[in-house]
């Protein structure tokens, strides 16, 4: 695992944030779309290196996971975004930590992971939070996020980065936006996120296209859908042709 700095961008205390692919692709949808949105640049690299190597024409590679680092000094943040998670929850741990590092380099106060709440929503998609400690509770509050009463747990790097920030003395919120579907982008949810996100921020950015392609998305669930119900109809009426008398 090796971190990697380009440059060093001029930032002022700025706020990360953090995302890796996961349910509905939520998370690394929306980290991709905001980077792109505020012409962030990138400056870091940490490189996750497998325990495997591959070849071509019997020439040797070692293939590495990146989680890429990219500035936006206009609005002071730093965007991480990964190209997946760790599958040992020891290296999700250590990558953690490493980012961590990286955000006390730049003197990181507040660290924002994005995350999916699975849910069979009927007309928006809602955004919960949980974070790092109670002051943070008016945040969420004042922007209508829900918090989330009882107990329960946040899977993979986008809780675990949170976790890790708090032992540290940084401040971790988790945004987490309600999806439908788990194997299938969820832009609807990734504009809710950041619409919620960006408020906090007070930076605005145009999330229209999401919503396009969330209509695109939907329109093609329905017609498969439908598709299916048509097939399982034609599929009755030929069964009820065949009758056997023993």
């Amino acid at each position: 695992m090796e971190l990697h700095i380009f440059n060093k961008p001029c930032l002022n205390n700025p706020t990360m944030i953090a995302v890796w692919p996961g349910m509905g692709y939520l998370a690394k949808t929306s980290g991709d779309y905001l980077r792109k949105r505020l012409n962030a640049t990138l400056f870091a690299e940490i490189r996750c290196f497998q325990n495997s190597i591959i070849y071509r024409d019997s020439v040797v590679e070692l293939p590495y996971v990146s989680h890429r680092f990219y500035s936006a000094p206009k609005h002071d943040l730093i965007i991480c975004v990964g190209d997946s998670q760790p599958s040992i929850p020891e290296e999700g741990y250590r990558l953690a930590k490493l980012i961590i590092k990286l955000a006390e380099r730049f003197n990181v106060k507040r660290i924002y992971t994005l995350a999916a709440y699975p849910s069979e929503y009927h007309d928006e998609p809602q955004v919960y939070g949980v974070i790092s400690n109670d002051s943070l509770k008016k945040t969420l509050l004042d922007h209508n996020i829900h918090l989330i009463e009882g107990e329960g747990a946040v899977n993979g790097l986008n809780g675990v980065l949170i976790g890790v920030a708090k032992k540290r003395g940084i401040e971790g919120i988790c945004l987490m936006a309600e999806i439908k579907y788990a194997n299938v982008p969820q832009h609807l949810s990734s504009k809710a996120v950041l619409e919620k996100l960006t408020s906090i921020l007070g930076i605005e950015i145009d999330t229209s296209f999401l919503e396009k392609r969330a209509r695109k998305v939907e329109d093609s669930i329905l017609r498969q859908l439908k598709l299916n119900n048509e097939l399982d109809y034609e599929d009755s009426k030929s069964d009820n042709k065949f009758r056997y008398i023993c």
